[in-house]
């Protein structure tokens, strides 16, 4: 099994997930041992903070997920950010004196494998179950682990623009601008980050510089950035003669040092903001023992850290152990504030709908640069005599992409796993985008070149050119989701919520679309990347997010077989190292470059169809090419390259494969031809090559490429497209339909 689907996959590898560091020989554990070890597991971690300092606990372990976050080590078990999160909790829910007591290494590590082990068993504490309830265990884990589903550019993009439109509101309301607090939301993660690099500079001077100068005046440094750290080294500063003895017992002072890094005076936010936004950065804080009669149960599902991210400290200090929960709960910590206020939260709503709008189309404008975007687009229905409005519609030749935008929150119940909320999510987030899609859809394949569209804003006409047929592919973004839930279509079948020929749009988040068009950098790729995205499930069952997706894009071009993965779930582990890898997107996208091995003439072949500009199947013909199987390609390049060198081809004069992705068949023919046929006769070669594979149900897309033997061209010397059988998707949500006629469309130019 594992070779098939190998070489099914290229460039994957089937393994067993491992276990986990710590958890060896729990693999036949109950739920009921699992719980066992929960409640066991989180004594352990209190009184492991009870009985030391709990800031030098905490300010260890947030540096280290800070560091890991920019430079993470392979051979390491890597923290996750829920981890410190509830470090930080029980130390909010300790009413327990702070004791100057340190933390050697070794604890630290036994510490990291104990708060893994806890948030494990939280999980595991339960049967496995089916249905929604199985689910809803899902839901909960990704609810636990999975965080920052933007980048910090993107987000810091989004809030600002929401924020900005509501700031008179928010200053009628609450009294001050919620867009300039958030600012220094973000300011502050950027002073941690940099009180970080000074840290670390200090360090670096205390294990290698040379010089008694300057590792005495890091030793100076660490013995006065934390009372424990002065504490524990004393007057010992004469004690060690030699230069390695220095370092290493000044070493151990440093790892007491760490809650500098993450504390600020209010006198020194005050310089940084103002006093009235140093106030409010105050009030997004707890004190310590605050959380104390709260049930700790629900602090990993439901944890006061997301919405109230900070620690006030006895002396008037700002402690900041986690400042990326600016980034990984946003709107969770504007929404707590403007709560009590209905005309804010009924503003912060429309600009977050208006927002989410704006930024799919500019990230839609950026990565398909040659498309025609369109913003609010309407139409009217015949059969119904209702208007229907597709949020962003984006032509690109012969595609049309239409992105519905979700702006609506996840509920909290939901994000816990309480069935008739996910139900209700599920339904209006992640399924009615997909309806409204193949309404578009549908309607286009019934009234063709009579259907009419116009802008929302003032009316005008909108021409999506549809003298010649147009294939509709459909997503939904969102600005949160069940990412490992929602981008696969078969957990939503497994629930019932659709059936397997119910309407369906592919689910992604605001910042996964931003990561596609920051990894995806030419038009080319980017939009081989979307049509195939559309129909991906079609051919792969999988569990994963779009990081997993556009990873296995990257590796191999979406270059996989279908048939031998029948029948298959895929499980993606470890597997994003691709999108990990820091990107600069190039400036000029105009270009070609993807993916998807080509081999050298195919490669020349797209790049000047690319650049053909006024020709309009483009794109259809890339598409044909690009979703062959490489090593056929390679073999038909092989045969071009010996007729043009003269080996006679034994009447073989026309070459013909086939590739299907799900309802939909891409014919490649090339017609090894001593003279070239005329424009009379070119279409009807194609035509031949396609209609063999013509099913009811299916779309053939036909690219015909002609090879003259004493050619001066360096690739083609003609082309022709056909597109046969366009059919109307059904839907049990609609009213049911038959397929259409076929319909042709078809264009050559000998050269």
């Amino acid at each position: 099994m594992a070779e098939i689907v190998e070489s099914a996959l290229p460039g994957y590898v089937m393994a067993d997930i491992p276990v986990e560091e710590g958890n060896e020989g729990t693999h036949t554990w109950t739920a009921d041992r699992w719980q066992e070890e929960f409640s066991a597991s989180r004594s352990r971690l209190k009184a492991f903070l009870d009985a030391r300092d709990p800031y030098v606990v905490l300010a260890r372990t947030a540096s280290r997920l800070l560091i890991e976050t920019v430079h993470a080590r392979p051979k390491i078990r890597r923290l996750e950010q829920a981890e410190v999160e509830l470090l930080q909790t029980l130390l909010l829910a300790s009413e327990a004196p702070v004791l100057r007591v340190p933390t050697s290494p070794g604890n630290f590590v036994r510490l990291w494998q104990l708060v893994a082990r806890n948030l494990r068993a939280f999980m595991l504490r339960e049967d496995d179950r089916k249905g929604w309830e199985r689910l809803g265990q899902r839901v909960r884990n990704h609810t636990l682990y999975y965080r920052n589903t933007m980048e910090r550019s993107d987000c810091e993009r989004l809030l600002s623009a929401i924020l900005t439109r509501i700031d008179k509101q928010s200053r009628d309301a609450i009294g001050f601008d919620l867009s300039v607090l958030y600012a220094a939301m973000t300011r502050l993660f950027e002073m941690v980050r940099d009180r970080q690099s000074t840290f670390m500079m200090k360090l670096g001077d205390l294990l290698h510089s040379q010089e008694h100068a300057k590792v005495n005046a890091a030793i100076s440094f660490f013995k006065s950035a934390y009372p424990l750290a002065g504490l524990v080294w004393r007057d010992r500063d004469e004690r060690y003669t030699d230069l390695r003895s220095l370092r290493y017992a000044a070493f151990q002072l440093s790892e007491l040092a760490y809650p500098w890094i993450f504390t600020f005076s209010r006198k020194s936010l005050e310089e940084a903001f103002s006093p009235s936004i140093a106030n409010e950065l105050f009030s997004l804080a707890h004190d310590k023992g605050e959380l104390a009669g709260g049930n700790p149960d629900h602090f990993y599902l439901n944890n006061p850290i997301w919405v109230k991210p900070y620690i006030r400290l006895p002396n008037d200090e700002l402690f900041v152990p986690l400042p990326q929960l600016a980034y990984s709960f946003p709107f969770a910590i504007i929404e707590r504030l403007i709560a009590e206020h209905d005309g804010l939260k009924k503003a912060y709503e429309a600009a977050r709908a208006e927002c989410l709008e704006i930024e799919i189309e500019r990230s839609v404008r950026t990565m398909l640069p040659s498309a025609e975007v369109y913003r609010a687009v309407q139409w009217d229905d015949p059969e119904t005599g209702k208007t229907w409005e597709n949020d962003i519609v984006a032509r690109l030749g012969n595609f049309l992409f239409v992105f519905e935008a979700k702006s609506g929150r996840l509920h909290d119940i939901a994000r816990r796993g309480g069935t008739r909320s996910l139900k209700t999510n599920f339904e209006d987030l992640y399924v009615e985008p997909g309806i409204q899609g193949w309404r578009l859809q549908n309607y286009i394949d019934t009234h063709g070149r009579n259907a009419e569209f116009r802008l929302k804003r003032d009316g005008l006409r909108i021409d999506f050119r549809l003298d010649k047929p147009k294939v509709v592919y459909r997503f939904s973004i969102c600005i949160e989701h069940f990412a490992h839930l929602t981008s696969a279509r078969h957990n939503l079948m497994a629930l019932s919520l659709i059936q397997d020929d119910t309407a369906w749009a592919p689910v992604l988040s605001l910042g996964e679309l931003g990561m596609i068009v920051r990894y995806l950098d030419s038009e080319g790729a980017a939009q081989h990347y979307l049509t195939r995205r559309a129909t991906l499930e079609e051919v792969l069952a999988f569990e994963g997010d779009e990081q997993d997706l556009l990873s296995l894009y990257l590796t191999n071009g979406f270059w996989l077989d279908g048939k031998a993965l029948d029948g298959q779930v895929l499980r993606f582990f470890e597997a994003d190292t691709p999108v990990r890898i820091p990107k600069i997107p190039r400036e000029n996208r105009r270009t070609f470059e993807t993916p998807v091995p080509l081999s050298p003439l195919w490669q020349a072949i797209c790049r000047e169809l690319y650049q053909d500009r006024e020709n309009r199947h483009r794109f259809d013909l890339i598409n044909v090419i690009l979703n062959q199987s490489p090593p056929t390609l390679a073999e038909i390049e092989r045969r071009v390259r010996k007729y043009r060198r003269g080996v006679p081809h034994r009447g073989e004069d026309a070459i013909s494969v086939r590739m299907p992705v799900g309802n939909r068949v891409f014919v490649l023919a090339c017609l090894l031809a001593k003279t070239l046929p005329d424009q009379q006769e070119w279409p009807a070669f194609g035509r031949s090559m396609a209609l063999p594979f013509l099913q009811e149900g299916n779309t053939v897309d036909c690219a015909s490429f002609v090879f003259g033997r004493r050619s001066k061209e360096s690739g083609f010397d003609g082309y022709s497209f056909l597109r046969a059988g366009l059919a109307r998707k059904r839907s049990p949500l609609m009213d049911n339909f038959g397929l259409s006629e076929e319909d042709y469309s078809e264009d050559s130019d000998d050269e």
